[in-house]
């Protein structure tokens, strides 16, 4: 079953794995505020977000890709708790705006 909800929702709270800016590779912390990247490919049900960069860094999807979705979501980090496990984990917050790329617009990468 096929779930839709605005960028905002399912990107709030979203888990970080990486907490380097990806251009200046600057270690980035809660508070701190980012651009988040985030892909869905067509055919896919999930969506990843690969990298995050600084504010300073990043400010527009520049080549977007043939066949993906692409969002650029603009926030700050976060902490969030899971209280069972009592572990912490950076996620993005406070989402202010987003940038999209449709699946229809682009280039094919090779």
């Amino acid at each position: 079953m096929l779930i839709t909800a605005p960028a905002e929702q399912f990107l709030t709270g979203y888990q970080l794995i990486e907490t380097r800016c990806q251009y200046c590779k600057t270690t980035l912390g809660e508070g701190d505020p980012v651009s988040a990247y985030a892909v869905r490919y067509a055919g896919d049900e999930e969506w990843s977000i690969p990298c995050i960069y600084c504010r300073d860094c990043q400010s527009t999807i520049t080549d977007p890709t043939l066949g993906a979705t692409e969002l650029l979501a603009e926030g700050h980090l976060g902490v969030t708790m899971d209280a069972t496990t009592q572990r912490t984990t950076l996620t993005l917050l406070g989402i202010e705006r987003i940038i999209r790329s449709e699946p229809e617009e682009g280039h094919v990468t090779l």
